[in-house]
């Protein structure tokens, strides 16, 4: 079958976790609407199709531009691996040795979980009884209900146990970027850009706090790679999983519906551009469309809105957009704080402005790296008009400084990507 010659075996592992474990709160979802409880018994039958489907999918060696992959591993290959493998040991010792901590963390995901662990259900009158008890009530559901799974499956309220959820998103993240990379470059520049995206501050940092960011980085950013790889090979698996990724990052948080319309408009420009006609990349973007209108439709009819940041009663749409161009040189003051923070992000963002400007300046923003440097320009544009538009009660210094890092972590893995493709494009060496 196509599929097994697609995917690596550690590739299909980390995306059996995220997208099985994402299928398995939707379920979770569902057995609330019908009035089953969760227990043991329910969600091991929840399980058990998926591990069916993904037994169906046969492993394969995958895609790669050369064949060094069963060569000996160099002292440098040796080095990034010693160095990936720190990151992600420290990323579980550090989870491991504190309980559910940080603020938004136990106020946004944990108590719904326990909401939801100690009724055995989503409770029927939840978005309306616990609207003013519950912190953003209106986010979605994915993380609160994984957290529920997780205790019910250790049969208590286990507030350390729990946060192994997210160290496994770290490394279905490094695997699933490591695997997009084997497509095209060598193993050992493979190695040197998922060494640069694990030693991320910010990425291995959220990888231990509990917060929704970085399973919503891996669904978003994963769902940007198998797009690229669709656009790049025309192999319709990767279109699939990039749609089944997108509607997750929909479910993680509702920064989702930017993505996956910025996904559709990518798969309409490159379907247009392509010969012969190919309606894949058009039913793509209709059927993104209609999730997230499903989704929206959904969410109003309990009473919520997709975000109470845009929750105004005080203004139109109309005059926060152009009274909201007032805060354009704070917004970009707190992109430069990103760009060039080495605190938090080391220096990817500077490498991949100066690859940028060097690449433009020998010509090699090809059609082969320009779906990525479209992709990085309108999540940039996109989050600009979130600033825009945010009625946030605190005041846009207020969300600048406290969201602007966490929403830059969402797009940073396809930034290390665009960098991996470039530096191949430039034909360096390490």
């Amino acid at each position: 079958m196509m599929v097994s010659a697609v995917f690596f075996l550690a590739e299909r592992i980390a995306l059996f976790y995220c997208i099985g474990l994402g299928f398995l709160t939707l379920e979770m979802a569902m057995l609330s609407l019908i009035g089953i409880k969760f227990s043991m018994l329910s969600l091991t039958v929840c399980i058990i199709p998926l591990i069916v489907a993904a037994l169906l999918i046969k492993p394969g060696k995958g895609k790669s531009c050369n064949h060094n992959g069963t060569d000996p591993l160099s002292a440098l290959e040796n080095f990034f691996i010693l160095g990936i493998s720190f990151e992600l040991l420290y990323a579980f010792f550090r989870t491991l040795i504190m309980p559910m901590e940080s603020y938004d963390a136990i106020a946004i995901y944990a108590l719904k979980a326990k909401v939801f662990y100690i009724n055995q259900s989503i409770p029927h009158d939840f978005f309306s009884s616990f609207k003013n008890f519950v912190p953003h009530i209106e986010y979605p559901l994915l993380i609160p209900l994984a957290e529920t799974f997780f205790y019910t499956l250790f049969g208590s309220l286990n507030d350390l146990l729990v946060k192994i959820i997210f160290p496994l998103y770290y490394v279905a993240l490094l695997v699933v970027f490591y695997s997009a990379c084997r497509r095209f470059i060598s193993r050992r520049q493979s190695l040197f850009f998922t060494f640069l995206l694990a030693t991320i501050p910010q990425i291995t940092d959220f990888a231990t706090n509990g917060y929704a960011d970085l399973p919503f980085a891996f669904y978003c950013s994963s769902a940007i790679f198998y797009l690229y790889l669709w656009i790049r090979e025309k192999k319709g698996v990767f279109l699939i999983l990039s749609f089944i990724l997108s509607a997750l990052a929909i479910w993680t948080k509702s920064e989702g519906i930017m993505f996956a319309s910025i996904n559709a408009v990518i798969a309409v420009i490159y379907t247009a551009r392509g010969k012969p006609f190919n309606v894949k990349g058009y039913a793509y973007a209709v059927f993104s469309v209609l999730m997230v209108v499903v989704y929206v439709f959904a969410w109003e009819s309990v009473g919520l809105t997709v975000n109470s940041d845009f929750a105004s009663s005080q203004s139109s749409f109309l005059t926060r957009l152009i009274s909201g161009f007032e805060r354009i040189p704070q917004i970009l003051y707190e992109y430069q704080i990103q760009f060039f923070g080495p605190k938090k992000w080391n220096i990817i963002w500077i490498l991949l402005i100066a690859a940028t400007v060097w690449g433009a300046c020998v010509k090699v923003l090809s059609k082969d790296i320009l779906p990525l440097a479209i992709s990085i320009l309108l999540i940039l544009f996109g989050y600009s008009m979130v600033y825009i538009l945010s009625s946030a009660p605190q005041g846009i210094g207020w969300h600048l400084s406290t969201t602007g890092s966490r929403l830059f972590m969402h797009f940073v893995p396809v930034a290390v990507l665009f960098l991996a493709v470039l530096f191949n494009k430039l034909k360096l060496e390490i």
